[in-house]
């Protein structure tokens, strides 16, 4: 893993956000995987990949031209055979059954071994490849197919919506035994590569303090086949500057629900941490999953910034029928908690009416 300090070639993509979520870099690190692990089965890998590490929150971008070859590349497969999408769905809720089970093993258990996390690892990889795809193609097939084939797809990812929490509350068992062996605080071991982690099981190996210490500053890796490279310090703040640039006072985003509201705008990146919400406040968030449904419920709209048709928010904004706009990219952090800000998901329009 080399230190990469000319970003020229990350400039040069326009990047759109593919998820971002409260988890730390170990689980983070297996999606790497995006640009090694998709083609054994479905033919075809992504070019390239970022993904992002802040505290405790992480995120994923995908290159607009990739990820848009990719999509093109399986819709093409689903047209052709449309049996192939109910394939992913079945083997995305498989392994996710097969990832479950693992894991109860694991909650009990005061010792873990690097065997039982080469099971974690190699069970996820396994499910990576039918999970992405089946909730990629969504956005990609004609839109008589699409009604045809989504609610089958949106009963799988029902049945697995909780799996990447779990995992990432398994993987977090392995780095607080790291801290508590090593002595390292726990908010430098959350920096650890799945392969840092893996690697400590089979030497006592670790990064430098001085490393992580850097790393917790942010972080990022660059994704292209099976190289990687890692960005910190003066690297990492130009990426930042170029993923998060803004001006103005609107952002466009995909409608999932359809509707006009103004209300108070409420950043929540961890539901279980949240200042204030009072009803009718705009939920503002990277993706929501489960954990921020009551949250959801007290909203009366919600803006992300990422997810497509079978993203957790647009399920439930079509379930509670209130307006939802979708890959803003950047919402949560351009906005600011307490502006004032229509919703004008007839457009997919997010305006800021006034600043807090």
């Amino acid at each position: 893993m080399n230190k990469i300090s000319d970003i020229s070639q990350i400039k040069s993509e326009k990047w759109i956000k593919n998820w971002s979520g409260n988890w730390r870099t170990a689980f983070t690190t297996l999606y790497y995987a995006y640009t090694d692990g998709l083609k054994l089965y479905i033919g075809k890998n992504l070019a390239t990949n970022l993904l992002v590490c802040e505290k405790k929150v992480s995120s994923n971008y995908i290159a607009k031209k990739a990820l848009n070859n990719y999509c093109k590349y399986i819709a093409g497969l689903v047209i052709k055979d449309n049996k192939l999408a109910t394939k992913w769905a079945k083997d995305t809720i498989s392994t996710a059954e097969d990832l479950f089970k693992i894991m109860t093993k694991l909650k009990n258990k005061k010792d873990f071994t690097l065997a039982n996390l080469l099971e974690l690892k190699t069970n996820f990889y396994l499910h990576i490849p039918p999970h992405f795809s089946m909730k990629k193609v969504v956005d990609y097939l004609p839109e008589k197919l699409q009604r045809k084939l989504t609610p089958g797809l949106i009963a799988a990812r029902l049945k697995t919506e909780n799996l990447f929490n779990a995992v990432d509350l398994a993987l977090r068992k392995y780095t607080k035994l790291i801290a508590q062996k090593t002595g390292y605080s726990l908010d430098l071991v959350d920096f650890l590569t799945i392969d840092e982690v893996e690697l400590y099981l089979k030497n006592n190996k670790l990064p430098s303090k001085k490393e992580l210490v850097s790393r917790s500053k942010g972080l990022a890796f660059f994704c292209e086949g099976k190289s990687v490279g890692i960005l910190t310090g003066s690297s990492y703040k130009d990426l930042q500057k170029h993923l998060v640039s803004f001006t103005g006072n609107e952002l466009k985003g995909a409608i999932a629900y359809k509707g006009i509201v103004k209300g108070v705008a409420r950043i929540v990146l961890d539901p279980f941490k949240v200042k204030r919400f009072d009803k009718g406040d705009v939920l503002i968030t990277g993706m929501t999953r489960p954990e921020f449904l009551s949250l959801m419920k007290k909203a009366s709209a919600f803006v992300t910034d990422a997810g497509g048709l079978l993203s957790h928010a647009a399920i439930v904004a079509r379930e509670l029928k209130k307006p939802c706009i979708l890959a803003t990219e950047n919402a949560s952090k351009v906005l600011h908690d307490g502006d004032l800000v229509e919703v004008d998901a007839n457009k997919g329009v997010v305006r800021i009416l006034k600043r807090a």
